[in-house]
C-alpha cells in the first residue's frame, strides 16, 4: 500500500492525534488549523517504535471504560495499578507499559509539547520505574529522589493517565499543565 492514501475516519484520525500526534499511514484526514502544537512528536521515520506505540495507546484510550486503576501516593512518588478483565485490553496495557518504560530509560519523548510530558522526558534519569506484570494489568512503582520529579510523576498518574482512563479520548485530547506549586 506504498504510496496509497486511504480516508479514515474524523474519530480514528483524533484518537491517533490525540495519542501523541502520528496519523496512521494512508490517513489523510487533516482538521482545520492543524493539530495543536502541544501534542507534536518527532516524525516516524526518526522513531520507528512510535507507530507502534501509537496503536497500542490508541487500544487503551478506545476501551478506557474497561479499564480500572488505582493511585497510592508516597512523598517521592506513586504505586499505581492498572488491570481489566478483558484479556486483550490486559494485554496491551502490559505492553504499553513496557514500552514507554523503554521510552523513558532512553528518553525517547512522546507528546514533547504537552508540558508534563516534556518536563517527565526532560528528567528520565531521575525516575526509577519498576513494573509488576499482572495476571489483569500492571502495578508500577514510580520514584525519584528528587523532590520536583516526585511532584511530577504524581501529576503524570493523576491529572493524566488517570484522566486517560477516566474519559478515553476527550481528556487525551488536552495538554496536561505542570503540577502546581511546581517550581520548574
Amino acid at each position: 500500500m506504498t504510496g496509497e492514501h486511504s480516508a479514515c475516519s474524523r474519530r480514528e484520525f483524533l484518537v491517533l492525534a490525540a495519542a501523541i500526534a502520528v496519523p496512521l499511514p494512508g490517513c489523510t484526514h487533516q482538521e482545520p488549523g492543524g493539530v495543536p502544537p502541544w501534542m507534536l512528536t518527532p516524525d516516524t521515520k526518526m522513531d520507528p517504535d512510535l507507530e507502534r506505540d501509537v496503536r497500542i495507546i490508541h487500544e487503551l484510550l478506545v476501551h478506557h471504560q474497561e479499564i480500572a486503576r488505582t493511585v497510592d501516593h508516597f512523598s517521592y512518588g506513586v504505586r499505581t495499578t492498572t488491570t481489566s478483565a478483558d484479556r486483550d485490553v490486559a494485554a496491551n496495557l502490559r505492553t504499553h507499559v513496557e514500552r514507554m518504560r523503554w521510552r523513558l530509560a532512553r528518553g525517547d519523548a512522546i507528546r514533547q509539547l504537552d508540558p508534563l510530558f516534556a518536563e517527565l522526558f526532560e528528567h528520565h534519569a531521575q525516575i526509577d520505574l519498576q513494573v509488576e506484570p499482572l495476571p489483569d494489568g500492571v502495578r508500577i512503582m514510580e520514584t525519584s529522589s528528587d523532590p520536583r520529579v516526585a511532584m511530577l510523576l504524581r501529576q503524570h498518574a493523576v491529572a493524566a493517565v488517570s484522566e486517560f482512563v477516566a474519559t478515553g479520548m476527550d481528556r487525551a485530547l488536552r495538554p496536561t499543565p505542570l503540577p502546581p506549586g511546581y517550581p520548574g
